[in-house]
Order: structure tokens, then C-alpha cells, then sequence
């Protein structure tokens, strides 16, 4: 199991990230810098958040999986993560939604609706609820990054930040399968059981992966997992500095 040198309980880690807004941390192998917050901790990155994704999901025809109006409240998203430049303009980022307490709450179950592997998504969805299940969504970068591949990288190495934060033993994500199996180092699998759907339409395959924090040491790359921990390590310093100062 990933271990860390986390505060001891992520209840108490969200409560300071609550009363911080918003704390940032530099990663050092992209000299890129990723704001943790809450919505209503940063209104201005939210939306700046959002309409990059509104953005770069339109210029792909796919501004309906995005459900703007719906997410645009902030109140189904526990925690986002931004990648900002030193202007704090927002080019890439996702939202976190969970711990689920119910199947019905993730958005998968819309995903798959009217496909053969509905049964199969709510069975492993089911299975893993009492462990703790975390969704990750809205998740975009912007192609005018000088290097698109290593701000997606980026984003998948918040697998471990986001299980830490939020509690949660398992990270679920939807998405293309391309798109997927380029996150596969920072430890996610994808879900075979479950078979692909063709969401948001016919041009796409979109299937479940899953990270599962008990066995993040052994599935994700072993540079990517010392990445992740002292990522985490990092958010949880400036959280408990800037809750502190709040």
C-alpha cells in the first residue's frame, strides 16, 4: 500500500483545504504549477476551470458530456485541480466528485444507459462501495501547452492526491480507451468486466478504469509512484501552512 506522511485523517485534510480556498504545488519534473481547490475556495479558478473545458470539449463536438449547467455550481464537485501558468491562466485540469454512498451517484450510470454493460458497471461500482469510490471528471488540457503529453501526465499523477484528500480506497474515471491507457502508469486499470459504450456518441469507445490506493505501489510505474507521494506530500505542507495563515 502507497504510504505518505498525510495529516491522519482526510477529513481533517479537506477541512483545512476548506478553510485555505486553494493551496499550490510545483511539480518538479514539468516546472508546471497545479492548484488544488474547492469551488467556492477559488470562484474565479472554478470558472476559468470550466470554461477551458467548455472550450477544448466543444472544439472536439462533445460539449454535451460536459453538462456545464449542471456542474457549473460547484455543489457535486469535492475538489478540483488546475494546471495554471504564471499568469494563473487554467490549461488543463479535473474535478473529483465522492466518496459515493449510493451506485446511482456516479455518472457512469448515464454513460452506459441503454448499453449492454449497465449490469456489469453496477456490479463493479456496487463491489467496491463500501471501500470508498471517488469519480474523476471534466478532465482537459490545452492543446497550446508546449507539451500536452506531459500536462496529461501530470493530471494522472493526482491519482494518489486525489485518494489521500478525499479518503477513498478507489478512483474510478470514464473516458475514451485511447485516451485511458495513457494514464496506465500512474497505476489505473481498465475495467474488462465492463464493456465499452459508445458515449458521448458513436465516434467513441468509452470504457471504466479503476486506482485502487492498496495497490498503487505495484501497479503504477515505480518513478511515477515516487512522483505521486511527494506530490502529495507537497499538498499537504502548503494546505496545513495556508490553513494555518487563513
Amino acid at each position: 500500500m502507497v504510504t505518505t506522511t498525510m495529516p491522519p485523517t482526510a477529513s481533517l485534510m479537506r477541512s483545512r483545504l476548506a478553510s485555505a480556498g486553494r493551496v499550490d504545488i510545483d511539480d518538479p519534473l514539468t516546472g508546471a504549477r497545479v492548484a488544488v481547490a474547492v469551488p467556492d475556495g477559488d470562484p474565479v479558478l472554478w470558472r476559468r476551470y470550466l470554461d477551458g473545458a467548455r472550450a477544448v470539449y466543444g472544439a472536439h463536438g462533445v460539449g454535451a458530456a460536459l453538462d456545464h449547467d449542471a456542474v457549473v455550481d460547484g455543489a457535486d464537485t469535492t475538489v478540483f485541480f488546475a494546471i495554471v501558468d504564471d499568469g494563473d491562466v487554467c490549461r488543463g485540469g479535473l474535478r473529483v466528485q465522492g466518496p459515493y454512498g449510493r451506485v446511482d451517484e456516479t455518472h457512469a450510470l448515464r454513460e452506459w444507459d441503454g448499453s449492454p454493460g449497465r449490469g456489469d458497471l453496477v456490479r463493479a461500482v456496487g463491489s467496491r462501495l463500501d471501500d470508498g469510490i471517488v469519480e474523476t471528471k471534466t478532465a482537459w488540457v490545452d492543446p497550446a501547452v508546449d507539451d500536452p503529453a506531459a500536462a496529461a501526465d501530470l493530471l494522472a499523477r493526482m491519482a494518489l492526491p486525489i485518494l489521500v484528500v478525499t479518503g477513498a480506497r478507489h478512483l474510478m474515471a470514464t473516458s475514451a480507451d485511447h485516451s485511458l491507457r495513457r494514464w496506465t502508469s500512474s497505476g489505473g486499470r481498465i475495467d474488462e468486466s465492463v464493456p465499452a459504450t459508445s458515449y458521448p456518441d458513436e465516434r467513441y469507445r468509452t470504457r471504466l478504469m479503476w486506482w485502487d490506493r492498496e495497490t498503487l505501489d505495484r501497479t503504477a510505474a515505480p518513478d511515477v509512484v515516487a512522483a505521486m507521494r511527494r506530490e502529495v506530500d507537497l499538498m499537504a505542507e502548503r494546505v496545513g501552512m495556508a490553513a494555518a495563515a487563513a
